[in-house]
């Protein structure tokens, strides 16, 4: 399977708290094969000391080995950025509103005189 194919299995992939994959909330940072086939896997989270990152480390790896990764896999929490609701799909985002799930959208910061 090619990256893009794999990054489809992975996004899938649901968060460890809400219904909804790791691609439809925008935690799906990047996804490289290596010449030799090892799968690196990197996953923007909102908080680093989250209870379910090993869930959703294991359920990533069942998802890369059940699309016939056979090679080494490694997950990183560690992002380049940091993870913020405006990275939610307007889709996803449409389906947390109708669940009653409220995601809250950054707002632009206040400046110093209307503080």
């Amino acid at each position: 399977m090619n990256e893009h194919e794999l990054r489809r299995h992975v996004g899938a992939v649901r968060d460890a708290h809400l219904p909804f994959g790791l691609d439809e909330l925008g935690m799906l940072e990047q996804l490289t094969v290596s010449a030799s086939g090892a799968v690196q896997v990197v996953v923007n989270v909102p908080c680093h000391h989250c209870p379910g990152l090993q869930m959703m480390e294991h359920d990533i790896h069942l998802a890369l080995r059940s699309a016939g990764v056979q090679e080494e896999i490694s997950v990183s929490f560690q992002g380049r950025k940091n993870w913020t609701p405006s990275d939610i799909a307007p889709q996803a985002r449409s389906a947390m509103m109708a669940l009653g799930i409220q995601s809250i959208v950054q707002l632009p910061a206040r400046s110093r005189e209307s503080a």
